[in-house]
């Protein structure tokens, strides 16, 4: 899933942006705009935009017109506005226009998360319209394709997963543990190991730390616990015993 955060201010911006991935992140891509016309462009090239996070005092559109601009882009698109002021109409306007949701600035953590969690169940459990049905064979080579491609994201979760297929978090762990023999978790960290341990043979020599960042370990002692788990080995003690 992919989302956009629209903020003329950079560290509203960025902030937003930390926030959504420090709560179980959903989104595989979270991209960011100053103004509403640098979005549409966004919006343009992708092709599709789960969610929009826009704040309503945008420099070049009114956010009431950026609503429809990307309503009538992309109709799917769940859109909530953020503004710095507690004006009702304004509200009921954006409500009116089909927007998701209407958030305060500041935004608190706990809000953030239920405004995750309320996206994610509307997207896959609402109704009908946003799930998809596959063969078994085609859903779990669709999640195993996309553990292969953003196993090195960080706080990567089975419900990111489900939600960027469009199926039931626990009908994708089942089948994934019934054909694919292992279960979300067992199958992400053989996946990040198996990186791992290519960056630990190469040549140029990144730190553990480094390597623990680049498939998805922000923390060095977790990375290196979970290693040895696997392993039997330190991750520097398998980069030497891989060079004697």
């Amino acid at each position: 899933m992919t989302l956009i955060i629209i903020d003329d201010e950079p560290i509203i911006r960025r902030g937003l942006a930390r926030m959504v991935t420090h709560v179980e992140n959903h989104f595989a891509d979270v991209l960011q705009a100053e103004t509403a016309h640098e979005a549409l462009a966004l919006i343009d090239k992708q092709d599709r935009i789960t969610a929009v996070f826009a704040d309503i005092n945008l420099p070049d559109m009114n956010g009431l017109d950026l609503v429809a601009a990307i309503k009538k882009r992309c109709p799917e698109t769940l859109i909530v506005m953020i503004s710095g002021y507690d004006d009702f109409s304004y509200a009921r306007q954006a409500i009116h226009l089909g927007v998701f949701d209407y958030l305060l600035k500041p935004v608190a953590q706990s809000d953030m998360k239920d405004l995750v969690d309320r996206l994610t169940y509307e997207l896959v459990n609402a109704s009908g319209k946003t799930k998809k049905k596959y063969s078994t064979n085609e859903l779990c080579n669709r999640a195993a394709d996309y553990l292969t491609h953003h196993h090195a994201k960080k706080y990567l979760s089975l419900s990111m997963v489900a939600t960027a297929l469009f199926v039931d978090p626990s009908y994708l762990s089942k089948q994934m543990k019934q054909h694919l023999g292992k279960s979300f978790n067992d199958y992400l960290v053989t996946l990040r190991i198996a990186k791992a341990k290519e960056l630990l043979q190469q040549e140029f020599h990144y730190s553990v730390q480094e390597i623990g960042e680049k498939i998805g370990y922000p923390s060095q002692h977790y990375f290196s616990r979970v290693f040895k788990q696997h392993t039997g080995l330190s991750p520097s003690q398998y980069r030497q015993q891989e060079r004697d």
